[in-house]
């Protein structure tokens, strides 16, 4: 009996719905292993592809559950495995295919918990924290991999860079005074990046996973946990702002080394108040602005120098200023 003659005896539709959920784990791990493809084959414009490949998988955690998503984020797995293995050797396609794993699964696995009743904010803190000691880990422990150390990889890579970014300028007019500035900015930010690459790393983390754990959660709605974990909702505990003073202390005080490990934590931690600070933006822009892309203006606009070191400092003053509550004050004419 077709669909049609079932509706005309009296029985109910197929739900097109139910039809689309079926194929929902295969079509999650496609979506994020199509994100790690373009991030392969476009490795600058497709580095957002890291953190959007996830939000697929978080989204079926809200809605499915913890395992329903681990499994996706295997299949992701799989598929990357596949293809890499098809096109190369095997060893290739098992690194790429751990690294998606981690990429994608660990947001995965902190949206089950949220989903499991544990506080969103407290979900995501535990997401940048473990994400970045593992991580700063897993390169750290390169050497003994038998791969150069990673410091040396980018001070090569910027050495490489570097000669062909004045040839650039060079054939672009620019005279020898401006030739000078542009190559000393770039040596500044090559031994920056050679000395402070943990905490690059860790920033990096910290952003991306707020891509993908506030955006899987923004696309699994009306989920019920899905509708809790709303990034405008953020809180940052004060203990961070503890440590984030501890850490400066540190890079005023301490020697070579001291400096540079509390530099890395400094910019991790800067990391993190910047998506608080811009959490506590979207909770106001979200109640004045009503259009979406004057919302998305403004997220971009603040994301520039020096403007996201303001954004910076209300994540960071947050804990004691609390300042949704008293700009929600101040907008009902209350004291």
């Amino acid at each position: 009996m077709s669909e049609t003659q079932r509706t005309a005896a009296g029985a109910p539709a197929a739900d097109p719905r139910r039809r689309i959920e079926t194929f929902e784990l295969p079509l999650a791990a496609g979506l994020s292993a199509l994100c790690f493809a373009i991030f392969l084959a476009l490795p600058v414009v497709g580095a957002l592809g890291f953190p959007l490949a996830a939000v697929p998988l978080v989204r079926v955690a809200h809605r499915r559950g913890l395992w329903s998503g681990l499994l996706a984020a295997a299949l992701s797995a799989g598929i990357l495995f596949g293809l890499a293995a098809a096109s190369g050797g095997w060893q290739g396609a098992a690194a790429l295919a751990a690294t998606a794993g981690f990429l994608s699964g660990f947001p995965t696995l902190f949206a089950g918990q949220a989903r499991r009743g544990v506080d969103p904010s407290r979900a995501y803190l535990g997401l940048a924290i473990a994400g970045v000691l593992l991580l700063v880990g897993l390169l750290l422990g390169l050497p003994a991999a038998g791969q150069p150390p990673l410091s040396a990889e980018l001070r090569s890579a910027f050495d490489t860079m570097i000669p062909s970014a004045l040839e650039s300028y060079r054939r672009g007019g620019a005279d020898a005074a401006s030739l000078e500035r542009v190559r000393t900015t770039l040596l500044a930010a090559r031994d920056f990046t050679e000395r402070f690459w943990p905490g690059l790393a860790g920033a990096c983390w910290v952003l991306g996973s707020a891509i993908a754990f506030y955006g899987g959660a923004r696309a699994a709605r009306p989920a019920p946990s899905a509708i809790a974990a709303r990034f405008e909702g953020l809180r940052i505990p004060a203990p961070f702002a503890a440590i984030f003073v501890a850490a400066g202390a540190g890079f005023a005080l301490l020697g070579p080394s001291g400096r540079t490990v509390s530099g890395d934590v400094l910019i991790a931690l800067a990391a993190l108040y910047f998506v608080g600070g811009l959490s506590i933006i979207c909770h106001f822009a979200r109640r004045w602005f009503r259009a979406w892309f004057l919302r998305l203006g403004l997220y971009v606009l603040v994301a520039y120098f020096p403007m996201n070191l303001g954004v910076a400092l209300l994540g960071l003053f947050d804990w004691y200023a609390n300042f949704r509550r008293r700009g929600e004050k101040g907008h009902s004419g209350k004291p």
